[in-house]
């Protein structure tokens, strides 16, 4: 196995490699890509050899039009030519935001250069566009044929929730099939409206041959998304409820909330019989899955996260706030239409911001993860996703000046590759994980089983002790009574010893783990303090981090101190004992300190069973511990570092 620290070292060379290489093809694009002008203008001619074309920066558009029946094609280009302006993006038809720019129009020539007509399609996706109609306008001075009548001519509408079998084709794509005379100019005037978030869409063009051949591919692509996402989904959560792994079942849940908001970005839910009592729709289903998204997200990531986040106090009212934000606003789909107008757009809005901040979250989440417990799968996936995606968009900007908020392709952002990547890196995770925990339970039997045997040395040393010495002392003191002349005084005197030592013996006996640490060793102070004549004093400098351990090395912890202050009572001559916590994020550290005549540790390391149930206690628990004896006192220190995993088990 390879040791943890070269792994570290390989991932941290592997991401500045993979952010050499992102920067490097950026500023290539920007080299090679520096300007989205076309060289011939508005509009496309198409050639013998066409087959499939984007449009976006070929097009005029405008945010209002109005289309006069009867009128000339000439007059129509002049009011489209007064009132149009280019699209500059080369990625998409931006409009705006669709509460400023609820219908917009878009205009561009096609020229057909050839001498036979031509069949072509123009598509576009429907998930900024709820709603397309299509105007077809010929120009009235043709290339190669004698003037004709112009006119406008309105072509066909599909909306969002147009049904499969009224489409020109098997697709949830808005596509219009169009058939360009030869040696003319068609002018193509689309109407779009947009229902929810940015109004926008990729304007393609394509002969109807490879139209054709990518439909195929890109349902194949979609089913493969779907039927990934789904299958994925449902292995995790059996894998999870089998292993009994929170981390694969809510994996496993976000799988399947990813494949409902995978079918409703492609379209597949627009024909679902939503009821008309609620606000649930074709146009909104994917912004309601995306809250869901938004909501199952934090428990996931909390339990990756969980391991490197040191105060849950905090965390989890967060995550929990976060987790009812979205979740009311799921809730709010339910209301009646008549609400839901007032409602869309703060949900939207809404909508946004929680994704901004829930990806803010896993990205700094991801790095804390990583910096503390090298956790780095997930900062992998959002350093994949959201690198590659802050570059590209900061390109866009400098080249175009505006923000497109439309996926476009690019490897990184392949559906299968961001999906595989995400699944294999959770899959090595679990296994990880799963590895340890069996591991960490072999190691709790082990524990259990040694903390056992401690529990039965301790037992039998404290029948001894009450043997040799309650019973020898109760014995001298009957032997006094005895006698003729009977000493009661001195009888008196050692029945108060052996009642001493009883109360002694019978707080090793004393088991508390229902309190914290500090507590208990407050309270085992407390309790020498009462029958002893040394001065027992505890101060917790720690800000109760010691409560925070695991429960064995608390155990442990309470253990050592309990032995510590019997050896002081009987060999140390001490008349003050000091008992300090002091920690910080890293570390831990316990010390024990009184002002006696040390001992010989050496001896007492090779004979004192005491002194040996110690160190077999603390490396049970991971602890370190240090004895510094000396003739005007002894100081022991229990050291236990961040880094250190244990299992969380007692000897109780």
């Amino acid at each position: 196995m390879a040791h943890p620290h070269m792994s570290l070292l390989r991932l941290r060379v592997g991401l500045i490699l993979y952010g050499i290489g992102l920067v490097t093809v950026t500023l290539l694009n920007l080299v090679f890509h520096p300007s989205t002008v076309i060289p011939d203008g508005v509009g496309y001619r198409l050639t013998d050899s066409f087959e499939q074309v984007s449009l976006n920066n070929r097009v005029l558009m405008a945010p209002a039009f109005r289309p006069i029946p009867g009128e000339p094609t000439d007059a129509l280009r002049q009011r489209i030519g007064r009132g149009f302006k280019p699209n500059k993006s080369p990625y998409t038809v931006m409009h705006g935001y669709w509460t400023d720019v609820l219908e917009s129009w878009v205009y561009v020539p096609l020229t057909n250069a050839t001498t036979t007509p031509k069949e072509v399609v123009l598509s576009f996706p429907t998930y900024r566009c709820g709603q397309a109609t299509l105007f077809l306008a010929q120009n009235s001075k043709p290339l190669v044929a004698p003037p004709s009548v112009a006119r406008l001519d309105s072509v066909a509408t599909l909306r969002q929730n147009t049904p499969l079998t009224e489409r020109f084709f098997l697709t949830y794509h808005h596509a219009f099939p169009l058939t360009l005379p030869p040696g003319q100019t068609t002018g193509v005037l689309l109407r779009t409206n947009g229902s929810i978030g940015y109004h926008e869409f990729d304007l393609q063009l394509s002969s109807r041959t490879a139209f054709t051949g990518w439909l195929l591919r890109n349902s194949v692509e979609e089913m493969l998304v779907i039927f990934s996402c789904l299958i994925i989904g449902l292995v995790a959560l059996v894998v999870g409820f089998a292993a009994r792994s929170s981390l694969m079942r809510l994996f496993g849940l976000v799988m399947l909330v990813v494949t409902g908001q995978t079918c409703g970005y492609y379209g597949y839910l627009s024909e679902l019989p939503y009821p008309d009592f609620m606000s649930f729709n074709s146009s909104n289903i994917t912004s309601c899955f995306w809250l869901l998204l938004n909501l199952t997200a934090q428990p996931f990531l909390y339990e990756v996260f969980k391991p490197a986040i040191r105060d849950l106090r905090w965390y989890r009212p967060v995550m929990w706030t976060i987790m009812a934000i979205n979740g009311c606003c799921v809730l709010l789909y339910a209301l009646p239409p008549s609400a839901y107008v007032y409602l869309n757009v703060p949900l939207n809005r809404t909508l946004l911001v929680m994704t901004f901040i829930g990806l803010s979250w896993m990205t700094v989440f991801s790095f804390v993860a990583y910096r503390r417990k090298g956790i780095a799968y997930v900062g992998v996936f959002v350093l994949l996703f959201m690198g590659d995606l802050i570059v590209r968009k900061g390109v866009e900007i400098l080249t175009t000046q505006n923000l497109s908020l439309l996926k476009y392709p690019s490897p990184a952002h392949n559906p299968l590759l961001l999906i595989g990547l995400l699944t294999y890196l959770i899959v090595v995770q679990f296994r990880r994980e799963h590895i340890s925990k069996r591991r960490m339970q072999q190691q709790m039997r082990q524990a259990q089983e040694e903390a056992n045997a401690l529990r039965r040395a301790e037992v039998e040393r404290i029948g001894r002790d009450l043997h040799d010495q309650v019973g020898n002392t109760l014995a001298a003191a009957k032997g006094y009574l005895s006698r003729t002349q009977a000493d009661t005084d001195k009888s008196l005197q050692l029945v108060q010893a052996a009642i001493s030592e009883l109360r002694f013996l019978s707080h090793n006996l004393i088991k508390d783990n229902e309190r914290t640490l500090t507590q208990k060793v407050q309270t085992l102070v407390g309790r020498f303090n009462d029958f002893s004549e040394i001065q027992f004093v505890f101060k917790d400098h720690s800000n109760n981090r010691a409560d925070q351990l695991p429960l064995i090395q608390q155990q442990s912890i309470y253990h050592i101190v309990q032995e510590l202050f019997t050896n002081i009572i009987r060999h140390s001559g001490a008349s003050r004992v000091y008992v300090q916590f002091f920690g910080d994020d890293q570390t831990l550290e316990v010390t024990v300190e009184d002002n006696g005549k040390g001992f010989d540790f050496a001896t007492a390391r090779a004979n004192g069973v005491g002194l040996q149930n110690m160190f077999k206690r603390a490396e049970l628990a991971q602890i370190t511990l240090q004895f510094d004896p000396a003739p005007t006192g002894t100081s022991v220190l229990l050291s236990i570092h961040d880094d250190e995993t244990v299992p969380n088990h007692s000897d109780r």
